[in-house]
């Protein structure tokens, strides 16, 4: 199996926080994800009990291979600036797999 795609976050203390993700096959064709689920937190460190954050995900367009996960500004609101970790996971048929993953800096807003 491959190793997850390594995607680094900054997330703004209040900010609402998107990643999109299209899936494509090696020759760029997009999977159709129906069926499928999504999920991804960000915690302290990996081997955390209690996640920081849990985004929220959903799919945009399954034929297409689209789904984001978001954060909420109500979720950034009550983060604390931090070096953590964060990874999305795809959940299909039981199969679970890691797909990104990556630190997340945690960082104050100037403008509140």
């Amino acid at each position: 199996m491959a190793s997850p795609a390594n995607y680094p976050l900054s997330i703004r203390i209040g900010d609402t926080e998107t990643v999109t993700v299209t899936l494509q096959d090696v020759d760029g064709v997009a999977i159709n994800i129906t069926g499928r689920t999504y999920s991804a937190q960000v915690r302290e460190k990996a081997s955390s009990t209690s996640a920081l954050a849990t985004f929220t995900c959903s799919i945009v367009n399954a034929a297409q291979g689209k789904f984001a996960c978001t954060l909420s500004s109500a979720t950034t609101t009550n983060l604390s600036p931090a070096n953590a970790v964060w990874d999305l996971e795809e959940n299909n048929g039981g199969t679970i797999t890691t797909l990104m993953a990556g630190e997340a800096v945690i960082s104050r807003d100037v403008t509140r």
